[in-house]
């Protein structure tokens, strides 16, 4: 059950024209035939995961409720060890991601107009500070809403086609979802547990109106006090919220009360630093400038950038009062150069995500923030984009972060 791939890809390839001839493949399970090497197409085709097993638990208090199935785990090769890298031709250089603006737009219409007021910044909408903070540095318009389904995808990949890494059972009953995005992660578990209820909550109505009966949305901010009832979740997804998070412990200790005893919460994040273990990123280089722009631009606005550098996860989560705690730690490739094929197809998800949007990702950081000229802006762009189309030169990888723990079942 969970080593299918995700069955929303029809619905964002919908949304962009230029992969629609990729549509039916990436949207089911791949055969054998479509496991070849994703450098042979333009856009890659998900092979079927392998089993994996997560290691033991670093942190006991009691032993866990036993799952109904196997737990899921990372795609082999992503964890510590370095990644092989590929042996590419001329005409890997320079990889186009060819993704176009779609022309389907997510409808909100149970909302009010109040809560659709935006804040418009150089042209791109933001979520307004009269329905949460002012201060979230990402677009929420359609061009970000399509790299956000881009990185869904992506990052379940990640896990080896799962949508999570904590040991549920198959009869969980109520599950939360902090910060759904345009509510795709949502929509997949209730899809596989359609017995259970969903719930996405985001600052931005740009959840689509098609789902799962199970399944709904509602605008909420995560940093104001939660008026979910005490007890009230079997499970608790927080995936992507760097930057977004003034008091990660405040987060942890309100997920933690609103979990049944023996119920799971599970943080995914990102760390704005690109890396590399053969040293072809240089000092110099967009990518660390890329770093750079965030970590001067988190310390203005009080956001952290440096979740996984200072283990924000762990600790506030074991500050909270949970157990069986499991951390595993995850470099996702930027770009083709990796030599493992399924590797190498989530290095070119994650390009393309960004190739996406790149003016969305910093664009507030850069300007916003930090008040530096659009013309310069794209300046770096052009040069960080001509990195990240380098596989045979530069060999960058981000780190990333899966935390999960059980609440105790005497809390």
């Amino acid at each position: 059950m969970h080593s299918k791939l995700p069955r929303y890809l029809s619905k964002v390839f919908d949304r962009s024209s230029d992969m629609a001839n990729q549509e039916e493949s990436a949207s089911a399970p791949a055969t054998a035939s479509s496991a070849a090497s994703p450098a042979a197409a333009d856009t890659p085709v998900s092979p079927k995961p392998a089993a994996t097993t997560v290691a033991e638990p670093t942190t006991s208090a009691g032993s866990a409720s036993p799952a109904a199935h196997p737990t899921p785990g990372i795609v082999p090769g992503l964890t510590n060890e370095p990644i092989e890298v590929a042996q590419h031709d001329d005409s890997e250089d320079d990889l186009d991601s060819a993704l176009g603006e779609g022309d389907s737009a997510s409808s909100t219409a149970s909302l009010t107009e109040s809560i659709l007021e935006y804040r418009t910044l150089n042209g791109r909408t933001y979520s307004s500070g009269k329905h949460g903070s002012d201060k979230y540095w990402g677009p929420n318009d359609e061009r970000q809403n399509e790299a956000m389904d881009m990185n869904h995808h992506f990052l379940t990949l990640c896990l080896g086609g799962n949508l999570f890494l904590a040991p549920l059972k198959d009869d969980i009953e109520k599950v939360l979802d902090i910060g759904t995005a345009t509510g795709l992660w949502a929509i997949d578990m209730g899809d596989e547990y359609p017995n259970c209820e969903v719930i996405g909550t985001d600052l931005s109505p740009i959840q689509p109106t098609w789902c799962p009966p199970n399944v709904k949305f509602e605008i909420d901010d995560l940093e104001q006090e939660w008026t979910w009832a005490p007890n009230s979740f079997d499970y608790i997804h927080i995936r992507y919220m760097v930057g977004s998070v003034s008091d990660w412990p405040k987060l942890f200790r309100q997920a933690f009360r609103a979990l049944k005893p023996g119920g799971w919460i599970e943080s995914f994040e990102v760390e704005a630093d690109y890396r590399s273990d053969d040293g072809t990123l240089k000092p110099d280089s967009a990518m660390i400038m890329w770093r750079d722009l965030f970590l001067e631009g988190g310390k203005k606005l009080g956001q952290s950038f440096t979740i996984i550098t200072d283990d924000v996860q762990r600790k506030g989560i074991e500050a909270a009062g949970f157990v069986d705690l499991t951390v595993k730690d995850i470099k996702v490739p930027m770009g083709s150069w990796p030599a493992d094929p399924k590797l190498k197809e989530i290095g070119q998800w994650a390009q393309y995500t960004l190739e996406q949007d790149l003016e969305g990702f910093v664009m507030f950081m850069w300007n916003t923030v930090l008040g530096r000229s659009l013309e310069e802006m794209q300046v770096f762009l052009a040069t960080f984009r001509k990195e990240i189309r380098s596989p045979r030169t530069i060999h960058a990888y981000l780190p990333q972060r899966v935390v999960y723990a059980r609440k105790p079942e005497t809390a």
